[in-house]
């Protein structure tokens, strides 16, 4: 298939995991694809696609209209395309939906996400939203793709659309960059969390969580990775107490050094409506190096065949407490046995390779070429 993705992320940003890692599996998987987005061109020189460089505003609230527009200019002075099908990430979507039906091209809308921002520029932002399920509910674009059961839930309580018309493209890992090697056990459970570093996420409740393990006598380190408005108090406490280090946002070929030297990985993002419907990065990243997981109980964060022995979510009201009972019982064997066992789920379950053949079926059913 000719495959064309029109996009928000940028490949230097840190949300564009899921993207290239989609890109390259459709890549390798025979197809051609063109990239839209605000990158310069010199960013995707060496990458196995095409790549059209499109200008945006970087004034906020305008980034995603200017870049609809944009995309939508292009496809007028080039109509004579061959594309199969257009993906198209949400934010973009009503803006360049009219223009791509003109000429007729099928469009697959990408949800990896609603508007997690809490600040008035993520309320504008939910008016979008709703207006790109709006779209597929009115069969404008021909499918949506969600990144979690309860995702698909979700759009379907708020936006009415046919469950039959969504299907779900989970987060996946690349096995190969993540290891669980040098892993040792000397007393001290080494915890982490990467990621945005923003209050709504719930890590101001980690520090906490630190303290009272080591008032119970559990020996712990916290690291954390990542940038946000909770940064600054982060560091500000990590200043008091030689348990916690904190450092900005690193690259992934980083990220998987240090996990390779933890034991559990951390998912305090609470119960709200965002979170529950998720499907974090993060989780798979921590299960294919190797580290158990701790985290809020809800729908977001929970995986099928797991083992509470080595996944373990409590409820937001419990998560300190527990996390006392739990670490409290365990010792060395745990943590080797619990390595093990994340590694070999990441490896049975979470591979991206999955969630490339999800998306390629979906756009099989869907495009010209079918």
């Amino acid at each position: 298939m000719n495959i064309a993705w029109i996009t928000v992320r940028r490949w230097g940003d840190f949300c564009s995991t899921t993207t290239n890692a989609l890109a390259s599996g459709l890549v390798a998987r025979g197809h051609k694809l063109t990239i839209l987005n605000g990158d310069a061109a010199k960013v995707h020189a060496d990458l196995p696609w095409k790549h059209i460089a499109l200008d945006q505003s970087s004034f906020p609230g305008r980034n995603g209209a200017s870049l609809a527009l944009n995309a939508s200019r292009w496809f007028q002075k080039n109509k004579s395309n061959t594309f199969d099908a257009v993906i198209v990430d949400w934010p973009l979507a009503p803006r360049v939906a009219a223009e791509l039906t003109k000429q007729n091209l099928k469009m697959i809308l990408m949800d990896r996400s609603p508007p997690a921002d809490v600040s008035l520029l993520g309320k504008l932002q939910w008016r979008v939203w709703r207006k790109a399920w709006n779209l597929v509910n009115r069969g404008i674009i021909e499918h949506g793709t969600v990144v979690s059961p309860a995702h698909k839930e979700f759009v379907q309580q708020r936006c009415s659309v046919n469950p039959n018309m969504i299907d779900s493209i989970p987060a996946g890992v690349n096995l190969g960059h993540f290891s669980p090697r040098n892993k040792t056990f000397n007393g001290v459970w080494k915890m982490v969390y990467h990621g945005r570093l923003d209050k709504h996420r719930g890590v101001l409740a980690l520090p906490m969580l630190v303290q009272k393990l080591l008032n119970h006598g559990v020996q712990v380190q916290l690291t954390l990775i990542g940038q946000g408005d909770a940064f600054e108090a982060l560091e500000s406490i990590a200043a008091n107490q030689k348990a916690i280090s904190i450092s900005p946002s690193k690259s992934i070929a980083e990220i998987s050094t240090i996990l390779e030297s933890h034991h559990i990985g951390l998912l305090p993002m609470p119960n709200t409506p965002v979170w529950s419907i998720a499907s974090p990065l993060k989780r798979s990243e921590y299960l294919a190096s190797g580290l158990m997981i701790y985290g809020v109980d809800h729908a977001g964060h929970r995986l099928n065949n797991t083992s509470d022995e080595w996944f373990r979510l409590s409820p937001m009201e419990d998560f300190h407490t527990k996390a006392i009972e739990w670490l409290s019982g365990l010792n060395e064997a745990h943590a080797r046995d619990g390595c093990l066992a994340a590694r070999t789920y990441a490896e049975k379950h979470c591979s991206w390779e999955k969630s490339v053949e999800a998306l390629e079926l979906v756009l099989q059913s869907k495009s010209k070429a079918e």
